[in-house]
């Protein structure tokens, strides 16, 4: 239709394309799916006696089912509120590497006298 009465994406609702902050429970099935299957090549690894550093640093990460959900499905993020953000938000989330441990203080402050200088 013309005039006043058009069907505009701002008449039928403002943004067109909504993400949810938090993942659905079929993604983080999946997530723990994916973590299980890194934990149990890790594991046949250790079996297999091969010696690798990478090994070792591995071995060091908490399993799947010793991590907590705030690990498991978020990510440290400087620019989101509280330092973090829903794992799918990150491009390529399923293909790329996260870390287990988060750092110590994972919202970003700036260093004592940092900006004094």
């Amino acid at each position: 239709m013309f005039g006043a009465f058009r069907s505009t994406l701002v008449a039928l609702g403002g943004l067109t394309r909504k993400r949810i902050f938090r993942l659905t429970p079929m993604q983080k099935l999946r997530q723990r799916r994916r973590l299980r299957g890194v934990d149990d090549v890790i594991a046949k690894l250790e079996e297999s006696k091969v010696k690798l550093h990478v090994l070792d640093l591995a071995k060091k990460m908490p399993k799947e089912s010793e991590m907590p959900a705030s690990e498991k499905y978020w990510v440290e993020s400087k620019r989101y509120r509280y330092g973090v953000k829903p794992m799918d938000f990150v491009p390529r989330w399923t293909k790329t590497p996260h870390p287990r441990q988060w750092k110590a203080g994972i919202v970003h402050e700036p260093k004592f006298g940092e900006r004094d200088q």
